[in-house]
Formats: C-alpha cells, structure tokens, sequence
C-alpha cells in the first residue's frame, strides 16, 4: 500500500509533540569509529560499513538510519493504539530499503511489513500505519520526501 497525505491535525496531547531541536555532538573514536552523544548525555557508537574499513562489531550510520526508522514507527503506532486502549502482545518492523544506484545512493523505496498480536480491525491498523507514516514519524515523512514508502500489515488476532 502507498500512504496518502491525511489531515495534518494531531489531537494528541501537546505533550507528546515534537518540536524540540536536537543537538548531538559526533566525535571520531579512532579507526573509522565514531562516538555520538546527546544534549542528555547518552553514547551512540558509529563505525564505518565493513568495505570502508569499518570493524563490523557495531551499527553503521545506515543501519541506525534503518532503525530509527523502524523505531519511530513503532512508537508512533504504539501510541496510537494505547489511545484506542490497545496494547499488543507483540509488534515486529521488517523494513526492506532500495537504494539508488548512483550517488547520491539515496533511498527510492522504502517497503514495511508491521506484524501485531491484538484484537484490532484492520481498517483502523491501515489507518494508524497510514498516519504514522505520513504525519506522525518524522522519519518516516523524510524518506517519502525522497522515494516512495509503503506498508503492508499482517494482524494476528489472539
């Protein structure tokens, strides 16, 4: 399925908007290692993909791009949920990305799988899955700026 633009209105508590800037200082570790620190003093360390000299034992920048994604998606439509009164028993994020293949190698396509355990419709899933990708997960708004995004879901009624 391709997300299509909704209403821009959140009616979610102000609270739980984010409009903060975020500031983060990236620090090279040695090697092609690199250690990111947030405003809050948290440690992200980055190395290099293997084929650029990288080590292999921690996530590259793409692989945290990846995630991030899959992250914010799952919050978002965590919180969605929790607004219905709903709280699955699990909720998995497969995300399969394709990339140009000449640079800038940006992200063209962008595909999810959301699997979820829970007693919900499948209209008001497609629903939530849509708003989040097209309003609710900043992340996920980037790379449709960029390529196409799309999801499909799979419910397992419990």
């Amino acid at each position: 399925m391709t997300w299509v633009p909704m209403n821009t209105d959140i009616p979610w508590d102000q609270s739980r908007m984010e409009f903060k800037p975020v500031c983060m200082t990236v620090s090279h570790s040695g090697g092609m290692q690199f250690t990111a620190e947030t405003s809050g003093g948290l440690q992200i360390p980055i190395d290099a993909h293997l084929h650029l000299g990288g080590g292999g034992k921690i996530p590259n920048p793409i692989d945290y791009l990846i995630a991030s994604l899959g992250g914010c998606v799952g919050i978002k439509i965590l919180l969605s949920l929790q607004d219905q009164e709903i709280v699955p028993d699990h909720l998995t994020i497969r995300i399969q990305a394709e990339r140009k293949q000449d640079l800038p190698a940006i992200f063209e396509h962008v595909h999810l799988v959301i699997t979820l355990s829970c007693n919900v419709d499948d209209v008001m899933i497609d629903q939530i899955i849509t708003r989040t990708l097209s309003h609710l997960c900043p992340i996920a708004a980037m790379f449709a700026g960029v390529g196409s995004v799309t999801f499909e879901h799979r419910v397992i009624r419990g």
